[in-house]
């Protein structure tokens, strides 16, 4: 393909990319419990110039190494203001560099077209959008991973490049370290994998990638190793072993327990419309010869790798397979390359969008009877969006549908993606809209800030809302842990106020046999928040 061909499936990929995570990206506040949490890290940092140790709310932050944060308030210092967006802004950048090195990685593997569409794929798909827009990691270590895995695949198949291109992984490898832990290393194992599979260990073992390996730790030990002295054996149990260790075995502070089929009814759902597509991508990889053999193989032995690894890792959440979408993205992407060029109808488009256009008419049905509403109440403020999404994705299908029916395989796919583009766009528009009210501690944090006088203290009882002590920009908040440090404060002589929780005041004014007035209360997520004041 010519370099005007390649340069217009560039700005149209950016383009795409640029609109959907950019969009009202400071539109809503920062949500409890990450966003919050990590703005507030960043904050400390750089209000207290400590750039090598994070800290929140005064006390050491060992959940996460520092690059992240300094990336924000890289965002802060250009932009000029502590702002939803330019918090926001690493993890946006970083989602649409992603589409970059995809559209780059489909290049290399099948052709440029392939590249454009598998960046297409992963631009709407749900889950990456979504979470490239909030103030996560999780973008950001996706793009390193994928840069890492990059230069991997590079320097294997390029016997020239291949001693600077595996060094080149290797700094990639050590500054992911830096954004979320060793589980970059995975990259690793995959090319390892690949290369006994097509029986070239050589190409991959070798003094090369030690070379690109031991540059990758010694980036890691430029902050590592102050940071341990700094920090002391505390700050070293806790970032070498709870938070990496402790997360597979099932132990440690933000450990988040789930059934080991867990990905496996998540990532269908959150890789939508495209995971319909997913199985026939894997057949159609393995039963074509040549190099889209190769390739498809190299991309499902980095899907299954990452998949089984968080799979038996005893903590799970939704974003930490978020480093397999490209891989996803890239097998769906050839999959559409090879249908676009077909005149014949195709039971693995075909089936996918009969299926999914069925399911979402049936919903619109089911939305215009109100029987989501009959079984959560809660849904019913939502009824007009729901009817309104169910109706576009409805038509959108609908016609994607017909349009494969008809052999049309480029207009079944543009409407596949504008429809799941649009909503993307609409969900950025009407989410912060509908739910800032009760996700958001801003408004809440206002609220107390103004029955403060010069003087007053506040303070939380056994929980960390990290959205209050953001919101209000208190330097530091005390948290109460205990019945007796509660009964000191409440009884002190100046005047301090007490954020806690309903449930907590409940047991509180049980056990200590008194009744306690609140003077605000306020539901914000799932907390049912009260006020307190001794005086």
């Amino acid at each position: 393909m010519d370099s005007n061909s390649r340069k217009i499936f560039l700005s149209l990929l950016l383009s795409a990319g640029f609109l959907l995570f950019f969009f009202n990206l400071g539109g809503r506040d920062l949500w409890d419990p990450d966003e919050t949490r990590y703005a507030l890290v960043a904050r400390e940092m750089r209000e207290g110039g400590n750039w090598i140790l994070p800290h929140l709310n005064g006390a050491l932050y060992a959940e996460k190494p520092p690059l992240f944060f300094w990336l924000v308030n890289l965002s802060v210092f250009f932009l000029g203001e502590d702002s939803e967006f330019s918090n926001r802004l690493p993890s946006a950048l970083a989602g649409l560099m992603t589409l970059v090195v995809t559209f780059l990685m489909g290049e290399r593997l099948f052709n440029t077209r392939a590249g454009f569409l598998s960046g297409l794929v992963l631009a709407s798909c749900f889950l990456f959008p979504h979470l490239s827009r909030w103030m996560m990691l999780d973008s950001l270590f996706t793009l390193l991973f994928l840069l890492s895995l990059f230069f991997l695949y590079r320097g294997f198949e390029n016997e020239e490049r291949r001693p600077k291109d595996y060094l080149f992984a290797g700094f990639f490898t050590g500054v992911g370290v830096l954004t979320k832990g060793p589980a970059i290393y995975l990259s690793f194992p995959i090319l390892f994998s690949y290369a006994l599979i097509r029986k070239r260990a050589e190409k991959a073992w070798n003094r090369d990638l030690f070379s690109g390996f031991i540059l990758s730790v010694a980036v890691v030990s430029l902050w590592l190793l102050p940071a341990c002295w700094i920090g002391g054996d505390p700050y070293r149990e806790r970032i070498l072993f709870e938070q990496n260790l402790g997360r597979l075995a099932g132990s440690g502070r933000h450990f988040h327990p789930q059934p080991i089929y867990f990905y496996l009814s998540r990532f269908p759902l959150e890789f939508l419309p495209w995971s319909l597509f997913l199985p026939g991508a894997f057949l159609w990889g393995l039963r074509e010869g040549g190099p889209e053999r190769k390739a498809s193989l190299f991309l499902i032995v980095w899907f299954a790798i990452v998949f089984l690894f968080f799979t038996f890792s005893k903590g799970k959440k939704d974003n930490y397979i978020l480093p397999l979408y490209p891989a996803a993205a890239l097998m769906v992407g050839a999959l559409w390359d090879g249908g676009l060029g077909s005149r014949e109808r195709d039971k693995k488009f075909l089936l996918p969008l009969v299926f999914l256009g069925s399911f979402s008419l049936l919903g619109f049905a089911g939305l215009v009877c109100g029987i989501p509403d009959r079984f959560f109440p809660a849904l019913r403020a939502y009824h007009s969006v729901g009817l309104l999404i169910g109706f576009y994705l409805g038509l959108g299908l609908v016609l994607s549908t017909f349009f494969s029916f008809k052999r049309k395989m480029r207009a079944s796919f543009v409407c596949l993606l504008a429809t799941f583009s649009f909503l993307h766009l609409h969900l950025s528009h009407t989410l912060p809209e509908r739910l800032n009210e009760q996700r958001s501690m801003k408004a809440f944090s206002g609220r107390v800030l103004k029955r403060m006088e010069p003087g007053d203290e506040l303070k939380v009882c056994f929980f960390r809302p990290a959205g209050l002590i953001y919101y209000t920009r208190i330097p530091f908040v005390e948290e109460i842990r205990d019945q007796r440090r509660f009964q000191e404060v409440f009884e002190s002589p100046g005047r301090v106020f007490m954020v806690i929780q309903r449930k907590d005041l409940d047991q509180l004014q049980k056990d200590l046999k008194r009744e306690i007035l609140p003077i605000e209360e306020e539901r914000v997520w799932h907390w049912d928040l009260v006020l307190l004041s001794n005086r």
